[in-house]
């Protein structure tokens, strides 16, 4: 594909492009599951775009009862980013009845987010068996209409200027922080050099890296070898008001995280790193948080830190969005976000995928991707390129960049080919 064009679903009424154009069921409390996991099954192997990318998905979850004070709100921000995901043509909302999302004010809700395609069934007033056959012919007729959307040729640019990537990273080992992370920091210095919006999360995962954080706040060039106390002390000197705001704003989150960590080492033993990263040659956090730090680039200050699960704005800059450290849910907050593609980088393997947004897996470690190339989407032949003499940036600029655009341009990721709909609420998450 050319690198000049681009072909995505254009919704002008929201202001957005979709990558995908996906219909969702999403039940508002657990208790619904089933009657919206039949209302799917209806729709198994029913598929629509030139490469069948587009589906009818079940958003699967156990939460949307009993929920307290920001545990309620963190629910709920993250039922209504991800329905309201650029990749979302439809939405249907099952509700039980008695839980405190089941009322219909859901869907006037999502009207005033300029989504016109959505209904609201409640089991307790339908009848059980009659929710699952409104549900049906509340989709099918969706179905027919999102079969008539065609895509739409954008240069590049244009596609960039409405595009939010997410970059992430799981089952990391050492080949992730030397090889895997830095080529996602090559794309998303290449997307954020072209318009498109950029977000990074996994707070957890950036203990140990501090400094490197840190200095993302500031261009100033004299911070190149300093501490992160000169840093810190430079920013409330120097700064702009943006600045030293973003830097009270990231240290109050890496001082609440060491805190959130030491509490859970004392009650259940040491989670980071993690056994698996430890067999793949990370010895401790601060050595695979710097090399998580990688994935971000080296060209673009930090723009601002965004609460789990908020919208991302579209605006061609770089994010932070404080979040749990496991996988699942720190792609599931960057969803929500309004992320439409997420580059996640793997060193041991994993299969991981998202509800709506396409997960393209990046690895090189060579044995990993020769036992697992049905999930892995992109590979790094490190000696291959030490051999030529070529460097990462242009391996990335040449080979990843041109696939990343056909995927954007519905060529399915191995998750999606897998079928790896992954979808979970963290509810009890902490707050900025």
């Amino acid at each position: 594909m050319s690198k000049e064009k681009v072909s995505v679903y254009v919704n002008r009424e929201r202001g957005t492009i979709g990558i995908r154009s996906h219909i969702l069921i999403m039940p508002l409390v657990f208790c619904v599951n089933r009657v919206a996991e039949r209302i799917g099954e209806y729709f198994k192997g029913v598929s629509w775009g030139e490469y069948e990318e587009n589906r009818v998905i079940v958003a699967l979850h156990d939460s949307g009862c009993c929920h307290i004070g920001f545990d309620e709100e963190v629910a709920e921000r993250i039922i209504l980013g991800v329905s309201t995901n650029p990749n979302v043509f439809a939405v249907l909302f099952i509700g039980l009845g008695c839980g405190q999302f089941c009322t219909k004010e859901w869907k006037s809700r999502l009207y005033e987010r300029n989504i016109k395609r959505v209904e609201h069934i409640v089991v307790q007033e339908e009848g059980y068996e009659e929710a699952v056959e409104e549900g049906i012919k509340v989709i099918d007729k969706w179905v027919e209409e999102a079969k008539k959307l065609s895509r739409r040729k954008l240069s590049f640019k244009e596609a960039c200027d409405k595009a939010v990537l997410g970059v992430g990273n799981g089952a990391s080992d050492a080949s992730s922080g030397l090889f895997a992370n830095p080529a996602l920091g090559y794309i998303t210095d290449y997307f954020l050099d072209r318009g498109a919006s950029v977000v990074f999360s996994q707070t957890p995962e950036v203990l140990g890296a501090e400094k490197v954080l840190f200095k993302r706040i500031t261009s100033s060039e004299s911070l190149k070898s300093t501490s992160v106390r000169e840093i810190t002390l430079h920013v409330e000197r120097y700064g702009s008001v943006r600045e030293r705001k973003l830097l009270r704003k990231l240290s109050n989150i890496i001082r609440r995280a060491y805190l959130f960590k030491t509490s859970i080492a004392e009650e259940i033993g040491i989670s980071e790193p993690t056994p698996g990263n430890i067999r793949g040659g990370l010895s401790t956090l601060a050595e695979k948080s710097l090399g998580t730090m990688y994935k971000v680039g080296e060209k673009h200050k930090l723009s601002d830190v965004l609460p789990y699960g908020e919208k991302v704005p579209r605006n061609g800059k770089l994010y932070f969005m404080d979040g749990p450290g496991q996988d699942l849910l720190s792609i599931t907050g960057m969803v929500a976000g309004g992320v439409q593609l997420i580059i996640f980088s793997t060193g041991l393997g994993t299969p991981v995928g998202s509800i709506v947004a396409p997960v393209l897996k990046v690895t090189a470690n060579k044995e990993t991707y020769e036992k697992l190339q049905s999930m892995i989407d992109l590979y790094i032949p490190v000696e291959e390129l030490i051999r030529k003499k070529k460097s990462l940036k242009e391996y990335v600029e040449e080979e990843f960049v041109p696939y990343i655009l056909e995927v954007m341009s519905g060529r399915k990721s191995k998750s999606e080919e897998l079928e790896q709909y992954d979808f979970s609420i963290r509810e009890l998450w902490m707050k900025i």
